[in-house]
Protein backbone atom coordinates (compact mmCIF):
# COMPACT_ATOMS: atom_id res chain seq x y z
CA UNK A 1 0.00 0.00 0.00
CA UNK A 2 1.65 3.08 -0.91
CA UNK A 3 1.64 5.79 1.85
CA UNK A 4 1.22 8.78 -0.94
CA UNK A 5 -2.09 10.30 -1.73
CA UNK A 6 -3.81 10.32 -5.17
CA UNK A 7 -3.40 13.27 -7.08
CA UNK A 8 -5.36 14.24 -10.51
CA UNK A 9 -3.00 14.67 -13.25
CA UNK A 10 -4.95 14.91 -16.38
CA UNK A 11 -8.55 15.55 -16.75
CA UNK A 12 -10.65 14.39 -19.42
CA UNK A 13 -10.56 17.32 -21.21
CA UNK A 14 -7.07 17.54 -21.24
CA UNK A 15 -6.29 13.99 -22.97
CA UNK A 16 -8.97 13.60 -25.10
CA UNK A 17 -7.56 12.86 -28.57
CA UNK A 18 -3.90 12.04 -26.84
CA UNK A 19 -1.51 9.25 -26.29
CA UNK A 20 1.09 11.16 -24.83
CA UNK A 21 1.15 14.17 -21.72
CA UNK A 22 3.64 15.67 -19.58
CA UNK A 23 2.43 16.18 -16.51
CA UNK A 24 3.89 16.62 -12.41
CA UNK A 25 3.43 13.85 -10.01
CA UNK A 26 4.85 14.22 -6.33
CA UNK A 27 6.60 17.39 -7.64
CA UNK A 28 8.53 15.38 -10.39
CA UNK A 29 8.32 15.76 -14.60
CA UNK A 30 6.73 12.97 -15.93
CA UNK A 31 4.88 11.54 -18.71
CA UNK A 32 1.37 10.29 -19.55
CA UNK A 33 1.66 7.58 -21.74
CA UNK A 34 -1.46 5.67 -23.62
CA UNK A 35 -0.44 1.81 -24.80
CA UNK A 36 -3.70 0.28 -26.31
CA UNK A 37 -6.16 0.93 -23.46
CA UNK A 38 -3.95 1.56 -20.49
CA UNK A 39 -2.62 4.86 -19.24
CA UNK A 40 1.10 4.54 -18.05
CA UNK A 41 3.71 7.41 -16.15
CA UNK A 42 6.62 7.64 -15.99
CA UNK A 43 9.07 10.18 -14.75
CA UNK A 44 10.69 12.47 -18.14
CA UNK A 45 14.33 11.96 -17.44
CA UNK A 46 16.91 9.97 -19.06
CA UNK A 47 18.77 7.53 -16.60
CA UNK A 48 22.18 7.84 -18.74
CA UNK A 49 21.98 12.13 -18.59
CA UNK A 50 19.67 13.13 -16.94
CA UNK A 51 17.58 14.90 -20.84
CA UNK A 52 14.05 14.85 -20.56
CA UNK A 53 12.18 11.77 -22.90
CA UNK A 54 9.52 14.30 -23.68
CA UNK A 55 9.70 13.97 -27.06
CA UNK A 56 11.23 10.24 -27.81
CA UNK A 57 9.80 7.77 -30.31
CA UNK A 58 7.71 4.91 -28.85
CA UNK A 59 8.00 1.54 -30.38
CA UNK A 60 6.68 -1.93 -29.11
CA UNK A 61 5.91 -0.84 -25.77
CA UNK A 62 9.50 1.49 -25.40
CA UNK A 63 10.30 4.91 -25.34
CA UNK A 64 13.72 6.24 -26.66
CA UNK A 65 15.62 8.79 -25.35
CA UNK A 66 16.37 11.17 -28.40
CA UNK A 67 19.88 11.99 -27.56
CA UNK A 68 21.54 8.73 -27.20
CA UNK A 69 19.30 6.44 -28.18
CA UNK A 70 18.44 4.46 -24.89
CA UNK A 71 15.48 2.50 -24.24
CA UNK A 72 13.06 1.92 -21.26
CA UNK A 73 9.95 -0.32 -20.90
CA UNK A 74 7.40 1.77 -20.29
CA UNK A 75 5.28 -0.35 -17.94
CA UNK A 76 8.41 -1.44 -15.68
CA UNK A 77 11.04 1.45 -16.34
CA UNK A 78 13.51 -1.18 -17.05
CA UNK A 79 16.63 0.34 -19.25
CA UNK A 80 16.07 -2.02 -22.39
CA UNK A 81 20.14 -1.01 -23.23
CA UNK A 82 22.93 1.00 -23.76
CA UNK A 83 23.83 3.53 -22.52
CA UNK A 84 21.40 3.44 -20.28
CA UNK A 85 21.71 0.92 -17.15
CA UNK A 86 19.37 2.31 -14.67
CA UNK A 87 15.64 2.06 -14.55
CA UNK A 88 13.21 5.24 -14.85
CA UNK A 89 10.75 5.84 -11.78
CA UNK A 90 7.53 4.71 -12.42
CA UNK A 91 4.72 5.89 -10.68
CA UNK A 92 1.06 3.94 -9.91
CA UNK A 93 -1.97 4.90 -12.31
CA UNK A 94 -6.04 5.06 -11.54
CA UNK A 95 -8.36 5.85 -14.32
CA UNK A 96 -11.45 8.00 -12.65
CA UNK A 97 -14.68 9.43 -14.00
CA UNK A 98 -13.29 12.98 -13.73
CA UNK A 99 -9.58 12.03 -14.97
CA UNK A 100 -6.47 10.19 -14.27
CA UNK A 101 -4.86 9.92 -10.91
CA UNK A 102 -1.25 8.82 -10.03
CA UNK A 103 1.07 8.42 -6.65
CA UNK A 104 4.69 7.22 -6.29
CA UNK A 105 4.60 3.39 -5.76
CA UNK A 106 5.83 2.57 -1.76
CA UNK A 107 9.59 1.77 -2.28
CA UNK A 108 8.90 -2.10 -0.71
CA UNK A 109 5.90 -2.11 -3.85
CA UNK A 110 8.39 -0.71 -6.38
CA UNK A 111 11.43 -2.95 -5.29
CA UNK A 112 8.82 -6.31 -5.65
CA UNK A 113 8.16 -5.12 -9.10
CA UNK A 114 11.38 -4.89 -10.24
CA UNK A 115 12.54 -7.75 -8.88
CA UNK A 116 9.57 -9.88 -10.37
CA UNK A 117 10.12 -8.05 -13.98
CA UNK A 118 13.87 -9.00 -13.56
CA UNK A 119 13.67 -12.26 -13.22
CA UNK A 120 11.16 -12.72 -16.14
CA UNK A 121 13.62 -10.82 -18.20
CA UNK A 122 16.17 -13.13 -17.17
CA UNK A 123 14.21 -16.25 -17.28
CA UNK A 124 13.44 -14.60 -21.41
CA UNK A 125 16.82 -14.32 -21.70
CA UNK A 126 18.13 -17.47 -20.51
CA UNK A 127 15.60 -19.44 -22.84
CA UNK A 128 16.31 -17.76 -25.53
CA UNK A 129 20.01 -17.93 -25.44
CA UNK A 130 19.39 -21.85 -25.21
CA UNK A 131 17.69 -22.28 -28.28
CA UNK A 132 20.14 -20.21 -29.94
CA UNK A 133 23.33 -21.77 -28.83
CA UNK A 134 21.78 -25.61 -29.46
CA UNK A 135 21.13 -24.15 -33.28
CA UNK A 136 24.86 -23.12 -33.13
CA UNK A 137 25.80 -26.91 -31.95
CA UNK A 138 23.69 -28.93 -34.90
CA UNK A 139 25.12 -25.90 -37.05
CA UNK A 140 28.72 -26.91 -36.43
CA UNK A 141 28.18 -30.84 -36.17
CA UNK A 142 26.61 -30.73 -39.61
CA UNK A 143 29.82 -28.90 -40.72
CA UNK A 144 32.28 -31.20 -39.59
CA UNK A 145 30.16 -34.31 -40.84
CA UNK A 146 31.31 -34.37 -44.33
CA UNK A 147 31.99 -38.40 -44.08
CA UNK A 148 28.68 -38.49 -43.78
CA UNK A 149 28.01 -39.51 -40.10
CA UNK A 150 26.12 -36.59 -39.21
CA UNK A 151 25.82 -35.39 -35.49
CA UNK A 152 28.77 -37.52 -34.41
CA UNK A 153 31.37 -35.18 -32.64
CA UNK A 154 34.76 -34.40 -34.19
CA UNK A 155 37.89 -36.02 -32.83
CA UNK A 156 40.45 -33.70 -31.60
CA UNK A 157 43.45 -33.29 -34.47
CA UNK A 158 45.79 -32.74 -31.34
CA UNK A 159 46.26 -29.13 -31.74
CA UNK A 160 46.80 -27.60 -28.35
CA UNK A 161 44.05 -24.84 -26.96
CA UNK A 162 44.44 -21.49 -27.73
CA UNK A 163 45.89 -18.49 -25.27
CA UNK A 164 43.64 -16.56 -23.15
CA UNK A 165 44.60 -13.60 -25.45
CA UNK A 166 43.92 -15.26 -28.49
CA UNK A 167 40.54 -16.43 -27.66
CA UNK A 168 39.80 -12.49 -26.27
CA UNK A 169 40.70 -11.60 -29.10
CA UNK A 170 38.26 -13.41 -31.28
CA UNK A 171 35.70 -12.59 -29.07
CA UNK A 172 36.53 -8.98 -30.61
CA UNK A 173 34.50 -9.62 -33.55
CA UNK A 174 31.52 -10.26 -31.37
CA UNK A 175 30.09 -6.82 -31.86
CA UNK A 176 26.65 -5.50 -29.70
CA UNK A 177 24.38 -5.06 -32.95
CA UNK A 178 22.81 -1.24 -30.49
CA UNK A 179 26.12 -0.43 -28.95
CA UNK A 180 28.86 -1.27 -32.43
CA UNK A 181 31.11 -2.16 -29.52
CA UNK A 182 32.78 -5.91 -28.95
CA UNK A 183 31.64 -7.37 -25.96
CA UNK A 184 35.34 -7.91 -24.55
CA UNK A 185 35.48 -3.96 -24.72
CA UNK A 186 32.16 -3.45 -23.24
CA UNK A 187 33.52 -5.29 -19.96
CA UNK A 188 30.74 -8.24 -20.48
CA UNK A 189 33.21 -11.29 -20.70
CA UNK A 190 34.56 -12.39 -17.02
CA UNK A 191 36.41 -15.09 -17.31
CA UNK A 192 37.60 -18.11 -19.79
CA UNK A 193 39.21 -21.32 -18.98
CA UNK A 194 39.61 -24.66 -20.12
CA UNK A 195 37.04 -27.65 -19.06
CA UNK A 196 38.89 -29.80 -16.55
CA UNK A 197 37.63 -33.23 -18.19
CA UNK A 198 38.51 -32.11 -22.07
CA UNK A 199 41.65 -29.92 -22.48
CA UNK A 200 40.08 -28.78 -25.79
CA UNK A 201 36.87 -27.35 -24.62
CA UNK A 202 36.39 -24.33 -23.07
CA UNK A 203 33.77 -22.10 -20.75
CA UNK A 204 33.47 -19.09 -21.38
CA UNK A 205 31.51 -16.45 -18.32
CA UNK A 206 29.92 -13.04 -19.47
CA UNK A 207 27.44 -11.32 -18.31
CA UNK A 208 25.07 -8.89 -20.28
CA UNK A 209 24.34 -4.78 -19.70
CA UNK A 210 21.18 -5.65 -18.08
CA UNK A 211 18.92 -8.63 -17.78
CA UNK A 212 16.67 -7.14 -20.14
CA UNK A 213 18.99 -6.98 -23.02
CA UNK A 214 17.39 -7.63 -26.00
CA UNK A 215 21.05 -9.14 -27.94
CA UNK A 216 21.15 -11.02 -25.02
CA UNK A 217 20.30 -14.10 -27.08
CA UNK A 218 22.66 -13.14 -30.54
CA UNK A 219 25.40 -11.98 -28.34
CA UNK A 220 25.95 -15.50 -26.79
CA UNK A 221 25.57 -17.84 -29.50
CA UNK A 222 27.92 -15.21 -31.41
CA UNK A 223 30.64 -15.72 -28.83
CA UNK A 224 29.77 -19.66 -28.55
CA UNK A 225 30.46 -19.73 -32.28
CA UNK A 226 33.63 -17.22 -32.39
CA UNK A 227 35.66 -19.45 -29.47
CA UNK A 228 34.47 -22.85 -31.65
CA UNK A 229 36.06 -21.71 -35.00
CA UNK A 230 39.79 -21.51 -33.23
CA UNK A 231 42.00 -24.57 -33.71
CA UNK A 232 41.87 -26.33 -30.78
CA UNK A 233 38.53 -25.47 -29.29
CA UNK A 234 36.37 -28.42 -30.17
CA UNK A 235 33.52 -27.15 -27.76
CA UNK A 236 32.78 -23.95 -26.22
CA UNK A 237 30.20 -23.94 -23.24
CA UNK A 238 28.90 -20.60 -22.28
CA UNK A 239 28.11 -19.50 -18.74
CA UNK A 240 26.06 -16.73 -18.28
CA UNK A 241 25.98 -14.64 -14.40
CA UNK A 242 24.62 -11.42 -13.20
CA UNK A 243 27.13 -11.04 -10.12
CA UNK A 244 28.85 -8.89 -10.15
CA UNK A 245 25.94 -6.66 -11.88
CA UNK A 246 27.44 -5.20 -14.89
CA UNK A 247 28.30 -1.62 -14.55
CA UNK A 248 29.69 1.18 -16.97
CA UNK A 249 32.97 1.02 -15.17
CA UNK A 250 33.94 -2.82 -16.79
CA UNK A 251 34.04 -0.53 -20.58
CA UNK A 252 37.85 0.07 -21.73
CA UNK A 253 37.97 3.77 -21.99
CA UNK A 254 37.60 3.67 -25.35
CA UNK A 255 34.77 1.70 -24.99
CA UNK A 256 33.46 4.53 -22.81
CA UNK A 257 34.55 7.48 -24.96
CA UNK A 258 32.69 5.75 -27.72
CA UNK A 259 29.74 5.76 -25.90
CA UNK A 260 29.29 9.44 -24.76
CA UNK A 261 30.01 7.78 -20.99
CA UNK A 262 32.27 9.89 -18.81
Amino acid sequence: MSDFEWELIATNDEIEGKSRLSVVVDDTPALLIQLGSFWYVVEDVCTHDGQPLTDGEIINGEIKCPRHGARFDIKTGIAKCMPATQPIRIFEVSVREDGIYSRPYSEKDLKSMQEANEREEIERTSGSAGGQAALVDLDVASSNSGDGNAGTEAESDGTELPSEAAMLDKLKSVIDPELFVNIVDLGLVYDISRKDENENEVVLTMTLTSPACPAGPQLIAQAKEALESLPGVEKAEIKMTLSPAWTPEMMTEEARDQLGIF
